[in-house]
């Protein structure tokens, strides 16, 4: 089990580290947009939409790596009010939550995906993009996040063993 939860951390952290490149691209390209523009010359045409594609792909593929290594947003002001015991109990009951949510969203992108795929569907903007190609970051990212949270709650780590405040250098 642990070898499987390191692929899926080096599958996460694959993603993130491929969405930087994108976002490195994506900034890149508006630069070149507005340089572009302000010499007098056509922007570059292509540029807006697959800056929009860009931009839902960071949201999507860098998640699973986020929760990993803990650097979402979370509210524990409950949690800390609780006995240890609850605590354990209210932990594993997030991470299930957090897993069936993840699946549950899982299942519509992928299930969007394939019928995009099957029906040859296309998003047309300044180019065409198979609409598939649209869902399949959403069931990754989800995918992936539900495979890290269930990390959390067979035990290999938890959410909470760092301090927010010790997180943020506080």
């Amino acid at each position: 089990m642990q070898n499987f939860f390191k692929v899926v951390g080096w599958a996460s952290f694959a993603l993130a580290t491929l969405v930087k490149l994108m976002l490195a691209a994506i900034v890149v390209e508006v630069v070149a947009d507005v340089v572009l523009r302000n010499l007098n010359y056509r922007p570059i045409a292509w540029g807006v939409s697959a800056t929009e594609y860009g931009l839902l792909y960071a949201a999507f593929l860098p998640m699973p790596w986020l929760v990993r290594i803990k650097g979402h947003v979370f509210v524990e002001f409950l949690r800390r009010a609780l006995p240890a015991g609850g605590r354990v109990v209210l932990e594993k009951l997030v991470y299930a939550l957090c897993i069936g949510l993840c699946l549950y969203l899982t299942y519509f992108a992928f299930a969007s995906a394939l019928e995009a795929l099957n029906t040859g569907a296309y998003e047309t903007k300044t180019f065409d993009m198979p609409k598939w190609l649209i869902f399949l970051p959403i069931a990754i990212g989800f995918f992936l996040s539900a495979l890290e949270w269930l990390r959390y709650l067979v035990g290999h780590d938890s959410l909470y063993n760092v301090d927010p405040l010790e997180r943020e250098g506080l």
